[in-house]
C-alpha cells in the first residue's frame, strides 16, 4: 500500500486566530490563499514569515502577488527592441478609476470612462473645439489672466448679463480705484446703475436689504467696521410701500445708528448732533422736539409790529424792543427807569406776594420776617441803624431776645450813664448779686475786698499771694499774676485792735521762732 503523507492545513482566519506553535520544520499551509509557513519550535504562527514568498529579486522584493522596488526607488518595467509592455484585460493606479486601453482618436468618438487619451489625440480635439486661441488671456488653475497692464472684459451677448455665484473678493494693492463701473450709453437716463436685490420669499417691516459697508483695522490689528449704509423695508404692503436709508458708525467702540432717512422725515439719533457751518434755510416750518409752537420764519422787526405767533425775533430785535418799552414803561402809578423802579412822590413802595415771599438780592420777605435766602451767617447794614423816633421801639422783646450783643471797645450809652471796656475781664449780673473782676475800684479808690473765712468775712482784709520756688525758675509780674498761688493770706485792710490773721485760723511764725499771737492791747502803726 502507497504511503500518504499530508500537511499541517487550515484557513487564514483560523490559523491567525488560533496562533499555534508549530514544531521546527513542520509546514502549515493556508488552504484558502494557498500560502504556507514552516515551524521553527519557538515562534507562533503570527509571528512567522510566509516560506512561499520570493523575498528578493535584484534590488525588489516580491510578496504574493506585489512586487515592491526599494524605498523612494522607481519600479521600471523595460522591454527589449521594439517589444511592448503588455498589461492583459486592465490596470490601475492607485484608487483611481479602472483603465481598459489607450485610445488615438481625435475627435473622442468613443467617449469612454475606461480608456486614457493619447497626448496627439487631445490636442487636436482641442484645437479643434476651443476656436484657435484665447486672445491675450492666460488660464492658472481656477484664475483667469490678463496680460500686464491690460484689462479683463467679461462682455456677454445681447441683453445676457455676467453671473457671479458666492462671495466674491477685490483684491487691490495700491490706492487706485478698485473698481470701475462704466456706460457708455447717451440718454439722460441713469447709468451705469448698482443694484442691491434682496429676494426674499416673505419681506416684512423692519427688514434690512442691501449693505455697504467700512472696514479698517484698530490699533490692535483688529478688523473694525467703522460706518455702514444699510437700506431698509419701512413698509412692506403692496401700494404703499417705503423706504429707509439707515447710518451707523462705530461711536466708542459700539456700533449705534446715528442717522435715519425716511420717506417724509431725517432722524438723527443716539446723542447725533447737527452742525450747520453755512445758513440753515427751512422752506415750510420748524418744529423743535414736536410739542412746541411751529416756526415759519425769522423776523427783525425793532418794534414788533408783524406780532406773529409763528415767527422768531432776533437777538437785536428784541433788545431794541424792550430797551424801548422799559425806558417808557409804566405799571399803575409805578414808572421803571433802568433798573430802577419808582413809585409816584412821597407814596409807598408796596411789594406783595400772592401766598408766597418777597425775595431782593438774597433776602427773604414774608410779612414782618427778614430772614436771608442762602447761607450766609447774617445781615449785613453798611450804615448806622437809627430809629425813627427816640425811645419808643426796642430791640427785642422780653420773650425773644438776642442771645449775644458784639460791640466794638467802645461806649454803651444808657439813658446819658455810659458804659467801656477796654476789651478784657469780665462782668457777671446775677440775682445774688454782681461779680466784678479783680482790681475794682469806686473812682479812683480800690475796692476792700471781705476775707473768705467765717470770721473774716464781714472785715475787711488785704490778701496777699505767696509763691513757692526751688529757685530753679524765673518769672515775670505778669507771669505771677496769671498763676495760682501756693498760698493766700489775709492781712486787715484797716488799722485795728484785732490781727486779722489769727480770726482767719492762720499762724505767723517770727524769725526767732517765736509765733505771734493776737494783739488786744491797742492800736498800733504796724499789724498783720
Amino acid at each position: 500500500m502507497p504511503t500518504q503523507i499530508q500537511l499541517r492545513r487550515d484557513t487564514a482566519a483560523d490559523w491567525t486566530s488560533n496562533n499555534p506553535t508549530m514544531a521546527a520544520g513542520e509546514f502549515g499551509w493556508e488552504s484558502d490563499t494557498n500560502r504556507f509557513k514552516i515551524g521553527t519550535g519557538t515562534t507562533a504562527w503570527n509571528s512567522l514569515e510566509y516560506a512561499d514568498t520570493l523575498k528578493s529579486l535584484g534590488d525588489m522584493t516580491i510578496t504574493g502577488s506585489t512586487i515592491s522596488a526599494p524605498s523612494n526607488g522607481d519600479l521600471t518595467l523595460t522591454t527589449a527592441g521594439s517589444g511592448v509592455v503588455l498589461v492583459n484585460d486592465s490596470f490601475k493606479i492607485g484608487s483611481g478609476a479602472t483603465v481598459t486601453t489607450i485610445l488615438d482618436e481625435d475627435g473622442f468618438g468613443s467617449n469612454s470612462a475606461t480608456a486614457l487619451a493619447t497626448q496627439q489625440s487631445i490636442k487636436a480635439y482641442v484645437d479643434a473645439n476651443s476656436g484657435g486661441d484665447l486672445g491675450d488671456i492666460s488660464f492658472n488653475g481656477s484664475t483667469i489672466i490678463a496680460p500686464s497692464n491690460a484689462d479683463l472684459t467679461l462682455d456677454p451677448s445681447g441683453t445676457g448679463a455676467v453671473a457671479v455665484l458666492g462671495s466674491q473678493t477685490i483684491t487691490n494693492t495700491t490706492t487706485d480705484d478698485s473698481l470701475t463701473i462704466t456706460t457708455t450709453e447717451d440718454s439722460s437716463s441713469a447709468g451705469p446703475v448698482i443694484t442691491l436685490k434682496r429676494n426674499s420669499s416673505s419681506p416684512a417691516d423692519a427688514d434690512y436689504l442691501g449693505q455697504i459697508k467700512f472696514k479698517g483695522e484698530n490699533d490692535a490689528d483688529q478688523q473694525v467696521t467703522y460706518a455702514k449704509i444699510s437700506g431698509k423695508i419701512s413698509d412692506a404692503s403692496d401700494t404703499t410701500e417705503d423706504g429707509i436709508i439707515e447710518i451707523s458708525h462705530i461711536k466708542a467702540g459700539s456700533n449705534t445708528i446715528t442717522g435715519r432717512f425716511k420717506s417724509d422725515k431725517y432722524q438723527l439719533l443716539n446723542g447725533t448732533e447737527l452742525e450747520v457751518a453755512g445758513a440753515l434755510t427751512a422752506s415750510t416750518s420748524l418744529n423743535i422736539a414736536g410739542d412746541g409752537a411751529t416756526v415759519t420764519g425769522i423776523k427783525d422787526e425793532d418794534d414788533f409790529s408783524s406780532n406773529s405767533a409763528t415767527k422768531l425775533a432776533t437777538q437785536q430785535s428784541i433788545k431794541a424792543y424792550v430797551d424801548n418799552e422799559i425806558a417808557n414803561v409804566s405799571v399803575g402809578d409805578l414808572s421803571f427807569i433802568g433798573s430802577t423802579i419808582a413809585a409816584p412822590s412821597n407814596a409807598d413802595l408796596t411789594l406783595t406776594s400772592s401766598n408766597g415771599n418777597v425775595v431782593i438780592e438774597g433776602l427773604r420777605v414774608s410779612g414782618t420776617t427778614i430772614q436771608t435766602e442762602d447761607s450766609s451767617t447774617g445781615i449785613e447794614i453798611a450804615g448806622n441803624l437809627i430809629p425813627s423816633q427816640d425811645g419808643v421801639f426796642q430791640l427785642g422783646s422780653s420773650s425773644r431776645r438776642w442771645q449775644t450783643l458784639y460791640v466794638a471797645a467802645e461806649t454803651i450809652d444808657l439813658g446819658g450813664a455810659t458804659i467801656s471796656s477796654d476789651g478784657s475781664g469780665t462782668l457777671a449780673i446775677a440775682a445774688t448779686g454782681a461779680t466784678l473782676p479783680t482790681g475794682s475800684k469806686v473812682g479812683q479808690q480800690p475796692l476792700v475786698l471781705a476775707g473768705k473765712t467765717t470770721k473774716t468775712s464781714a472785715r475787711p482784709v488785704q490778701i496777699v499771694k505767696l509763691f513757692v520756688s526751688d529757685g530753679s525758675s524765673n518769672f515775670t509780674d505778669a507771669q505771677l499774676l496769671e498763676r495760682t498761688a501756693d498760698l493766700e493770706l489775709e492781712f486787715n485792710g484797716t488799722v485795728e485792735t484785732v490781727p486779722v490773721y489769727t480770726e482767719a485760723q492762720q499762724s505767723f511764725t517770727l524769725e526767732s521762732g517765736q509765733s505771734l499771737s493776737d494783739n488786744a492791747g491797742g492800736i498800733t502803726l504796724f499789724q498783720f
